[in-house]
This record gives C-alpha cells, sequence and structure tokens, in this order.
C-alpha cells in the first residue's frame, strides 16, 4: 500500500509532464493592443482556461460548439452543494466567442462587457508551456 507521499509525489510528477499553451488576451484601444489576461490551453483538452487582470479572483472558461468548431461559449462554474446533484459543477454562461481566422484571433463576447477582447489563436512561445509559469487553479476545469 502506498503512503500519501508517494502517491502525491506521484501526481506532482504527472502534472509536471502536462503541456500548457498560453495564448494573450487583449482589446484594441487607439491601434494598439492592451494585454488584458491570459488563455491557458491543456495538452488534449479542447476548454481553455481564461484569466482577465481585471478580475484575478475569477476564471472563465472557453469552450468550442458541438455543432460550429468556429463559435464557442464563454462559462462560469460555481460547485454544486447538492449531494443529490450529479454534477460536481453548476456552469453558467456569460458570453459567446467565434474564430476570425483571417485576423488570427478569436473574438470574446461577455455579456456585460461592451468592449470586445481578443483571444490569439496562435500560442505564445514560453517557458510557460513547460508549466512552470502556470498560475494555480488553471489546471482542468471539469
Amino acid at each position: 500500500m502506498q503512503t500519501l507521499k508517494e502517491i502525491l509525489n506521484e501526481q506532482i510528477k504527472q502534472i509536471k509532464d502536462v503541456k500548457f499553451y498560453r495564448f494573450h488576451l487583449f482589446t484594441n484601444h487607439e491601434d494598439k493592443k492592451r494585454n488584458v489576461g491570459m488563455a491557458y490551453l491543456m495538452e488534449g483538452h479542447n476548454s481553455y482556461t481564461l484569466r482577465l487582470w481585471t478580475l484575478l479572483e475569477d476564471k472563465f472558461y472557453l469552450l468550442p460548439s458541438k455543432d460550429d468548431a468556429s463559435k464557442f461559449s464563454i462559462l462560469t462554474r460555481e460547485p454544486s452543494r447538492s449531494l443529490s446533484h450529479k454534477n460536481k459543477y453548476f456552469w453558467n454562461v456569460i458570453g459567446n466567442a467565434h474564430a476570425n481566422a483571417s485576423k488570427g484571433v478569436i473574438e470574446l463576447n461577455f455579456d456585460l462587457f461592451e468592449k470586445k477582447i481578443y483571444m490569439n489563436i496562435h500560442p505564445e512561445e514560453s517557458e510557460a508551456s513547460d508549466g512552470k509559469l502556470i498560475p494555480e487553479g488553471v489546471l482542468p476545469a471539469a
């Protein structure tokens, strides 16, 4: 039987072996790009975790549509407190997005924000992809 320390060490090793990709989130302000956050995608997953610098305590999730690969939903999640509920989280749709391949971005439309936020469709090339600079709490959404 494994000790708790051995189990935790195995889990840490698995997390270190996972590759992440980072994508810039930005707005256009007077023909200048303003960095407003980052999106993270874990290799092998199709949902992005979004972090906006304005709302540091909140995480948002970008999930592709099952019907159209160029469309996405923006969601938040909250833990289910009901013991009888089969799902671990309640998911709330708070916006939508669509890919604009000609501009190389995904246009994010949050329901409460008037200004559009854009996400690069090409990941940033940095040491963050090896998992060293991934913020706490960005690990898989579901």
